[in-house]
């Protein structure tokens, strides 16, 4: 089984959630947006500078024109002149600590889950949410998603790997809607 088959139900989670849906449907606002690129941006931000701090490795980041916390946090100002000033959600602050002390062999599941989607599943996304959509535009996306394709693995660690990463994402979806019904 290859690896998107392998952690497909997770995903269809994620894809599942209320918040998705919402930005699937076109019919997001501004500040549920910026609510949710506020999330993103502390996410990547943490594993981009978690593979930034790994210099003497063999690990590397696959290509840097992948990275997207500024990207993201130029469509988080976009949003919101003040969203740098909005809250980093329990979820979100759980995914950067665990970030911190992942097995280096084991970032690249977070670069699967998180880039190839933003490479693939983004696109869509990009033309219904507010503003310029930075995030999810990429030179040479087909030169990217070889650039991630080629470190990953299908053992099961890996795949399990994979999976929290997944499962991270659906809980920062789920806070995001508290967050949502309580504040905005």
């Amino acid at each position: 089984m290859s690896l998107k088959e392998l952690t497909k139900q997770n995903h269809s989670n994620a894809e599942r959630s209320w918040f998705a849906g919402r930005m699937f449907s076109g019919q997001i606002t501004n500040p549920e947006y910026a609510i949710y690129l506020k999330q993103q941006y502390e996410s990547y931000s943490a594993l981009e500078s978690r593979f930034d701090s790994l210099e003497n490795s063999d690990i590397k980041f696959p290509d840097e024109r992948i990275k997207r916390s500024d990207n993201i946090f130029k469509d988080l100002i976009e949003m919101d002149p003040d969203g740098n000033s909005l809250p980093a959600l329990k979820s979100t602050l759980g995914y950067c600590s665990y970030i911190q002390n992942c097995p280096d062999n084991l970032l690249y599941a977070h670069v699967y889950v998180r880039y190839l989607g933003d490479l693939k599943g983004g696109q869509m996304i990009s033309k219904r949410v507010p503003g310029s959509g930075l995030y999810y535009q990429f030179d040479d996306p087909d030169v990217l998603e070889q650039a991630i394709r080629k470190e990953l693995r299908d053992d099961e660690e890996f795949v399990e790997e994979c999976k929290k990463c997944f499962t991270f994402a659906t809980q920062s979806f789920e806070d995001i809607k508290v967050y949502i019904d309580k504040e905005l």
